[in-house]
Parts: structure tokens; C-alpha cells; sequence
């Protein structure tokens, strides 16, 4: 299996990027084609993501690259997780997909016993989180009635964008994971969930396999793009955390990682879920990840704090900043290190997350005087920091396995200062990997619908030829954060 054209999209809540991957038989190398931005919409009271200018976006940049190349070999889609659209027995999807950030989810989850939610976690390894798809599902049959009602089924965001360029409907069972109706033990649908909240076990579709196909390209969308022969469109690790730490060049078995987005998920890989009290207590949850490894992880805020935070600095300022510029400012502020929990439910999505940040520091009295764009910086990153030193200790302890590496995949892995802090806050070696991470683990793992042979370890070591990496070691007198160079050999 040589010279193969892969395609895959990269889907985040700020952007999503399109990637082809041209693969050689031994390394996969990477070209973005498009990065177009991609924001929630506010209407009414409720926010929901454009799902039909997403498909539309993909669209277009597989035309550009029908021209680029001689052949699209296959083709395989990433996005977050939880967030679905409800389709009718027609198959007509039921309006845009509503966004994890509304609170309806929130309300719901409110109305649990600590028993309840406990009981949840033990039937599907799964923590109880007010973004977690079932609390929306619920509230729909309340806010929304009549959507409800003529709901036949539910399609993750991947699956939706599946559906449209295939016309075949399947949930992939890494995002299915995010919706805690699924069970980490048996990999399907836990019936003991839905009958207790009422929802029907026949809203899901067929759970589709990594690496096989789910259908090909459907003939209105090959001629859009300008092409006369079939595509095949490969279940991959649709949700992009999944994709992600797939693109994990290491064939170690005990390690750490942090996919770093929008959220920041931190954990590490087991063979089969962990559903105890310490797992429980420490905030961790068993999804599913590529080719049915679980993925032991806590959800946490991630960039979408320090997004936020660019976003009203530049409005302030009337111009765009680069990211240098923020970080010489935090550099710059030499006050105390002011910290904040980033997982506080006040900075999930205010409507100033500055003003709340400078607030609570205002509040505890760790600042005074007017708002400080240094120091709120420097709260985020140090604050990060910390989250991650305190969540890898929790899952060391969990594990009963000490890790000597943190792999950090995604974009935020180009975000050196909380690189050299987490480096500095854990002692442990931080090893940045590809910001594209997410595309090159949806491009690798769909490789295996061309060879059968290629298993995990196989698909790693396709990886770790393609990529460099990034060191941050702490030295061990505290005083600096070597960076350094590594090529995978």
C-alpha cells in the first residue's frame, strides 16, 4: 500500500481545517487546504452551531483538492464531541445542531441525586457532566416538544456530516461515547439508561467500526466536486480527542497525555474502563477511544479561556494581537501569580470572561485596581498549569503507574508558555506533538481499511516517522525549561 491521497477534516468549535494527507508507505505527510472559522450562532435564546456551512466549507476544499491530486483515495471526519441534530423518518435533519454551551443541560443535571449521578457513572463509565448529550436530549422532550415528537434519529456531529456525504446514517462509538448512553464496558447503547429517562433505544443507528467504510460519496456531491470516480468515506475516530491521541508517537504502554483545544482533556490509555470511587472522585470518565482502547480522562477548560480573553483584548484595542504579544504581557507582570480554578461553572461562558476573571481575582484578593491584561494572562496560564499537574497526580494514583512523559496533542501544543509551566508544575518531561494532531490520527487511522495488518502500534509508528517533536524538561535546580528538538527515529 503506497501513495495514497487521504483526506481529513479537522473540526473544532473555532475553526475547522482540511487536511490532505499524501501517505508513502512508511510516513504521512500534511498540507492544509482550508482553515475557515467556525463560531456558535445566537438566536433567540439558545446558541447552535451552522452545520450546513460546515458541509458546505468541506465541500469546496474537496474540489480544491480533486484538482490538486490524481485520486481522493478516502476520506475521514473529526469533530467535538456531545453535540447532535434529531432527523425525521425521512431523514431530514430537525434544525441545527444546539450547542454544549447552552445551560439547558445545566438545569437538567441539577435535578440529579448524588445517587443518581453515581449510578449513572457505574452503568456506563461515564461522569455525569451538564455537556453530556443525554441532559439536552431530555430537555428537548420539555422546551421543545414538537421537535421531539417526530424524532426517528439522532446523529452525533460526525455522523451528521457522514450522513451528508454518504447518505448512509451510523453513529461512531468514540462520539457516541460523549452522549453517556453508551456503556465502556459492552461499546453499545446502555438500554437500562434509556428506559429510565425515556429515551428510545431506536433514535440510534447501527455503531460503526473503525477503519471500515460507511459508504461512499454520494453522485450529486462527486460531480459537485468535479470527479468521475467513487470515494470511500472510512469511520475513523470521529471524536477528534479519539483522533488525537492516536497521533501519540510512543509505543510506550504508561504514559500521560493532554489533547489541548478548545477543552483540555487530560489522561491516559487502559485496555478496559476503571469504574470505581477513587475514578468517581477524581473527575475522571472512560470514553471510548480509536480501535476500542478507552480513554481514562478529566474534561477541562482549555484554550477557549485564552481565546475568549484575545478576542476582548483586541476589541479594546481596535486591531488584532498575536499570541506573543499576549505572552509578553503575561511575562511582563510581576505581581504575585495569581490563580483561579479554570473549571469554576463562572468561567464556562460568561459574557466577559476577563471581567470575570479580573473579578474573581478582585474578589480574593489576589489583584486590585483596574483590570491588567498581564495578569489575567498570567492567571490563565499558570492556572492551566496547575489543573494539569493536579489531574496527571490524580490518575497516577488511580492507575497505580508513575509516568515520566506528558504528551501534549492538538493545537494548544504550540503554546509554550503553559508548555515550559506544566513542565515545571508536574517535573515530568512535556513533549509537544503535532498541533495537527487530530487530522494526522483521522488520516492514519483511515489507512486501515486499505491494509487489514496495520494494527495500534503499526499506525503509531507511521505517525512517529512523520513528525518532530518538542521537549520541555524542567531542570533540576528550578531555574529554567530546556526546550529542545527531537525527530521520532
Amino acid at each position: 500500500m503506497v501513495n495514497k491521497n487521504i483526506v481529513g477534516l479537522d473540526c473544532g468549535n473555532s475553526s475547522f481545517r482540511v487536511l490532505l494527507g499524501k501517505y508513502d508507505g512508511e510516513t504521512i505527510k500534511t498540507e492544509v487546504i482550508d482553515q475557515i472559522q467556525n463560531d456558535m450562532i445566537r438566536i433567540g435564546d439558545y446558541f447552535y452551531w451552522d452545520i450546513l456551512k460546515i458541509f458546505e466549507g468541506f465541500k469546496v476544499s474537496l474540489k480544491k483538492i480533486a484538482r490538486q491530486v490524481d485520486t481522493i483515495d478516502s476520506i475521514g471526519i473529526c469533530t467535538w464531541g456531545v453535540d447532535f441534530a434529531l432527523f425525521d423518518k425521512s431523514g431530514n435533519m430537525i434544525g441545527n445542531p444546539l450547542s454544549y454551551r447552552n445551560d439547558m443541560g445545566e438545569i437538567y443535571l441539577n435535578k440529579f441525586t448524588e445517587e443518581q449521578k453515581k449510578e449513572m457513572f457505574q452503568k456506563t463509565g461515564i461522569i455525569c457532566d451538564k455537556i453530556n448529550s443525554i441532559y439536552r436530549l431530555m430537555a428537548l422532550k420539555d422546551i421543545m416538544p414538537d421537535v421531539y415528537s417526530i424524532a426517528d434519529k439522532v446523529l452525533m456531529v460526525p455522523d451528521i456530516l457522514n450522513y451528508f456525504m454518504t447518505g448512509v446514517m451510523m453513529n461512531e462509538p468514540s462520539e457516541l461515547s460523549t452522549t453517556q448512553l453508551m456503556s465502556s464496558r459492552t461499546r453499545k447503547i446502555c438500554p437500562d439508561i434509556c428506559r429510565e429517562f425515556g429515551i428510545s433505544e431506536t433514535l440510534f443507528c447501527e455503531i460503526g467500526e473503525h477503519g471500515k467504510q460507511i459508504g461512499l460519496v454520494q453522485k450529486n456531491i462527486l460531480e459537485e466536486i468535479g470527479v468521475n470516480y467513487d470515494i470511500p468515506v472510512i469511520c475513523v475516530p470521529s471524536h477528534d480527542t479519539a483522533s488525537a491521541i492516536l497521533a501519540i508517537p510512543t509505543q510506550e504502554n504508561d504514559f500521560a497525555f493532554i489533547s489541548s483545544g478548545t477543552w483540555s482533556l487530560i489522561g491516559t490509555e487502559v485496555e478496559e474502563p476503571i469504574i470505581n470511587d477513587i475514578v468517581l472522585e477524581s473527575s475522571l470518565t472512560n470514553e471510548i477511544g480509536a480501535f476500542n482502547k478507552i480513554t481514562l480522562l478529566k474534561n477541562s477548560a482549555g484554550m477557549f479561556i485564552i481565546q475568549r480573553i484575545k478576542k476582548e483584548f483586541d476589541s479594546v484595542m481596535n486591531r488584532t494581537s498575536t499570541w506573543d504579544e499576549l505572552d509578553e504581557l503575561a511575562e511582563q507582570y510581576d505581581g504575585q501569580t495569581p490563580l483561579f480554578n479554570i473549571n469554576n461553572s463562572r468561567f464556562f461562558n460568561p459574557f466577559k470572561m476577563s471581567e470575570e476573571i479580573w473579578n474573581y481575582l478582585l474578589e480574593t484578593g489576589q489583584v486590585q485596581g483596574e483590570l491588567n491584561w498581564g495578569a489575567i494572562i498570567k492567571a490563565v496560564h499558570e492556572s492551566m498549569a496547575c489543573c494539569y499537574a493536579v489531574t496527571v497526580e490524580q490518575l497516577e494514583k488511580t492507575v497505580s503507574k508513575h509516568f515520566d512523559s506528558i504528551y501534549i496533542v492538538g493545537g494548544g501544543s504550540k503554546n509554550i508558555m503553559v508548555n515550559k509551566l506544566t513542565a515545571k508544575r508536574t517535573g515530568k518531561k512535556v513533549i509537544a506533538c503535532s498541533k495537527e494532531s487530530t487530522a494526522l490520527g483521522n488520516i492514519a487511522a483511515q489507512l486501515k481499511a486499505f491494509d487489514e495488518s496495520l494494527d495500534y502500534r503499526k499506525i503509531r509508528e507511521v505517525i512517529a516517522n512523520s513528525i518532530s517533536l518538542k521537549e520541555y524538561v524542567e531542570a533540576k535546580d528550578g531555574t529554567e525549561t530546556v526546550e529542545r528538538y527531537r525527530k521520532m527515529p
